[in-house]
């Protein structure tokens, strides 16, 4: 009898939770014909069927990248691993995870993975949601902040970010406001028009004052270090402070905190103190048989409180996550931990800077690469490139 896997979500966890659970040779094509044939798993994705890579939204402010470019349909790939796909929305998890129940049915399992998006606390701010973009509100956003900066020849642009860290560790997408705020600075001078622009980097998260090698690439591109704001509310035209005054914004790009979806918290599943699926070191969401979780929807078990909990990191949980969720479902206890580590590259477009801290102190690909270059932009596209060739033709 088949063992039915559920996997809730189709962005990275999910993704890298399957080829590290499968184990698949090479080429996937001889992999689907062999399962076809014989396999201990029934396995089934919920999602949306569009994989987005959401590193890759940045480069929209260059034109070097489009909601076509980073946008991969995934049932393909699902496909050429024999994995069912059911285009629909998970609303709640029930009999200790037994039952997933969406908007159009229910489905049961044997072990689930759980590696759905994030929610973003909009309500931290007022005015969030309708006076500021977002580039993790996905391409559209992008595409109408793009637009509206387009109809702009002077202004006052304000990029920013808030936090969730109530769990311990980053769960928020700073360094994608960081790499925006460098790459307006970019396009704004190839215009020929950046002296007539004010950029602006603000968050609540950073300290006045603070010093490193990102504070300096912003100071040497003229952009305004706002560390440690935060405004009350964002309003039209700009933002209103906890005293009442008004600062002038044309344009806001701004990313709030996140958490898990809101309907976690009615599910059976436990909830942290920071709103997300709470986990233990293995992946394994506590206090449930056969259930993991990793990426943006869940925490860490006792956290350095400079870790990420996307993409990369994601792909370190999952592969934890996967090895364990075979070993329990052959009766076995769950022994794959993984390392904390936290590994992108800036793109400024004229320079990238390489940002790394490990728990085991290793440097990224042994140092090969240099931490501070402009090949660095080519290294960081060739990444992506690779990636998105596997998702569409492997």
């Amino acid at each position: 009898m088949k063992k039915k896997i559920v996997i809730v979500g189709n962005g990275f966890a999910s993704l890298f939770f399957i080829s590290y659970f499968l184990v698949l040779p090479v080429f996937p094509v001889f992999a689907f014909f062999l399962r076809r044939f014989y396999s201990r798993y029934e396995i089934t994705v919920i999602g949306n069927g569009q994989f987005i890579y959401f590193p890759g939204i940045p480069d929209f402010i260059i034109g070097k990248k489009t909601k076509k470019t980073i946008t991969v349909d995934i049932r393909p790939y699902l496909r050429r691993r024999n994995i069912h796909f059911i285009d629909d929305r998970v609303v709640d998890i029930q009999d200790g995870g037994r039952t997933v129940f969406t908007t159009r049915g229910r489905y049961t399992n044997d072990a689930l993975f759980i590696g759905t998006g994030p929610a973003f606390m909009v309500e931290a701010i007022p005015g969030t949601g309708t006076h500021t973009f977002s580039p993790c509100g996905g391409p559209d956003d992008m595409e109408a902040f793009m637009h509206k900066l387009e109809g702009l020849q002077e202004g006052i642009i304000y990029v920013g970010f808030k936090l969730n860290k109530r769990d311990g560790f980053v769960a928020g997408r700073g360094g994608q406001m960081y790499e925006c705020a460098c790459l307006l600075d970019y396009a704004l001078k190839e215009k020929g028009v950046r002296d007539k622009f004010e950029i602006h980097l603000f968050s609540p998260d950073i300290e006045p004052g603070e010093t490193g090698a990102i504070t300096d690439s912003l100071l040497a591109r003229g952009i305004i270090l706002d560390y440690g704001y935060e405004p009350a509310e964002f309003v039209e035209g700009g933002m209103r402070d906890a005293d009442g005054s008004f600062r002038k914004a044309d344009l806001i790009l701004f990313t709030p905190g996140i958490t898990a979806p809101e309907w976690v918290r009615q599910s059976c599943l436990p909830v942290s103190d920071g709103g997300h699926v709470d986990v233990d070191k293995f992946g394994r969401v506590k206090n449930l048989d056969n259930v993991f979780a990793a990426g943006d929807c869940s925490n860490h078990e006792n956290p350095p409180p400079w870790v990420p909990h996307q993409a990369h990191m994601a792909q370190l949980r999952s592969e934890a996550a996967a090895k364990n969720m075979r070993a329990v479902l052959k009766g076995r206890e769950p022994s794959h931990t993984y390392r904390f580590e936290l590994s992108c590259i800036l793109n400024m477009e004229n320079d990238a800077l390489w940002l790394h801290a490990a728990s085991d102190n290793k440097p990224p690909f042994r140092n090969i690469f240099p931490r501070h270059s402009k090949k660095l932009v080519t290294v960081k596209d060739m990444f992506e490139r690779l990636y998105l060739f596997y998702l569409r033709y492997l």
